[in-house]
């Protein structure tokens, strides 16, 4: 490396996902999602202090599974991609992003139809990160965008207004989580912090935090089309506050699928 400024932990973790893509034929050739995980873990430890926490290799059926770190299944043809993944470099700072990537280096149809539900929930949350703003407010942007499109499908048993409620929640049956959190020497940097000091609290400039929607659809839920099952997704963006907006540090991965569709088809 020289004289040259150490890259900055996102980097190293783009640099990361890179890595696993060009592994990814020998993934579906047999060595499964095991491969991929120490692919991440080796390029981690090599150009980093390690991996910021267990990999998340979920292909196929096991993508809509939230924290699938057992990362024990086989990767195919045809089946969607999940990667959570982040390098701690030697300064103990973390990174922490999520990109759902086609196998075969194209999405179906119904695949490119839940990652546009994640895109436009992504984009929408992305657009609420700015100082002065409460910590919740992406959060519930990008839920509003996820349940409507829920509902579009047919997919809720009640209308939007009533899901959105306190009380309602019912689109939370397809994305069990919260939209973020904050980043630093943890993952899940300040998740001891009392209420009032994290979802309470508003956003400062030098705050780095995650958004994170998603949408997972388990292959034995009855309650969704069979088409749907199986499927997961999630698209997962490491920000830090600038005095007045955001800097989205993840933006040399792609979001939409057309341009992660092209940069997978560049490192496969």
């Amino acid at each position: 490396m020289g004289d040259r400024p150490a890259p900055r932990r996102v980097d190293r973790t783009i640099e990361g996902f890179a890595a696993v893509l060009s592994e990814v034929p020998t993934a579906v050739a047999g060595a499964g999602e095991r491969w991929l995980q120490g692919t991440f873990d080796r390029y981690a430890r090599t150009y980093g202090n390690g991996p910021g926490y267990a990999a998340i290799v979920g292909s196929g059926p096991h993508a809509p599974t939230l924290h699938w770190e057992r990362c024990d299944g086989p990767v195919r043809p045809g089946d969607l991609l999940l990667l959570d993944m982040g390098v701690e470099v030697r300064s103990h700072y973390t990174a922490d992003v999520t990109r759902t990537f086609p196998v075969s280096g194209s999405f179906s149809p119904v695949q490119r139809q839940v990652h546009d539900l994640v895109e436009r929930a992504h984009r929408a949350g992305l657009t609420q990160v700015a100082p002065g703003r409460a910590f919740t407010d992406f959060h519930h942007a990008a839920m509003e965008v996820i349940a409507r499109g829920l509902d579009d499908w047919g997919l809720l048993p009640v209308s939007v207004d009533e899901a959105l409620s306190e009380r309602g929640q019912h689109h939370r049956r397809y994305l069990i989580c919260g939209i973020g959190h904050h980043l630093g020497l943890d993952v899940h940097d300040c998740a001891r912090s009392s209420p009032e000091a994290y979802h309470g609290a508003r956003m400062a400039p030098a705050m780095a935090l995650t958004v994170e929607p998603g949408l997972y659809f388990h292959v034995h839920d009855r309650t969704v089309p069979p088409e749907l099952r199986g499927i997961g997704v999630r698209i997962e963006d490491d920000l830090l506050v600038t005095p007045t907006g955001a800097e989205i540090l993840s933006a040399a991965l792609p979001i939409d699928a057309t341009g992660l569709e092209t940069w997978t088809k560049e490192r496969i």
